[in-house]
């Protein structure tokens, strides 16, 4: 019934817990391609662990740190290495897509990365240009990736719990048996 994403989301959560989450948005943070969808990841996360605040603290504190994390190691390796991440075939980011990116940094400055990282499909571009072309901060880059990460992350919470919720109501309709086949 699920699609294969959300049966390997499954099996990370239920292996991992929070830390396949960090683990999978870091390396998206970091700009490496998708391994699995983040979002999949996230919200399957959230149904796993269930609604309670108690429990979907640790999968939004890993979703967040750990997109900072990829992120800010991306800032680090082009601002003191002077990598260049666009040019491994992993890296999804073209020239068109850093000079947009380089764009909205010279017109909004360190809230275009925070709204960047709210927004699916922008997330992470602004790392690049904010390291080669600024004189930000490690630290006041992270504090707007954080930022911006803590209200994707909190997007995906509402989501989460709404699936959650709708999976459980769906169990109250169809019976346990039906939940637990889905697991």
């Amino acid at each position: 019934m699920f699609s294969a994403h959300a049966a390997t989301a499954f099996a990370l959560v239920e292996g991992y817990g929070a830390v396949a989450v960090f683990a999978v948005f870091a390396l998206e943070g970091a700009l490496v391609g998708k391994v699995l969808p983040a979002r999949t990841l996230f919200v399957t996360a959230v149904v796993a662990v269930g609604v309670e605040a108690v429990a979907v603290a640790p999968v939004f504190a890993a979703a967040v740190i750990g997109a900072t994390v990829g992120q800010s190691a991306v800032f680090v390796a082009v601002r003191r290495f002077d990598a260049d991440p666009t040019s491994l075939p992993l890296v999804p980011v073209g020239d068109s897509t850093l000079d947009g990116a380089s764009r909205w940094f010279d017109r909004w400055g360190l809230p275009a990365v925070a709204a960047s990282n709210a927004v699916p499909g922008t997330r992470g571009w602004l790392a690049v240009p904010t390291a080669n072309a600024s004189s930000v901060s490690a630290s006041r880059f992270a504090a707007a990736s954080l930022v911006g990460s803590a209200a994707y992350a909190g997007a995906l919470l509402a989501v989460g719990i709404a699936v959650a919720l709708g999976v459980g109501s769906a169990a109250e309709l169809l019976g346990a048996e039906w939940v637990a086949a889905l697991r």
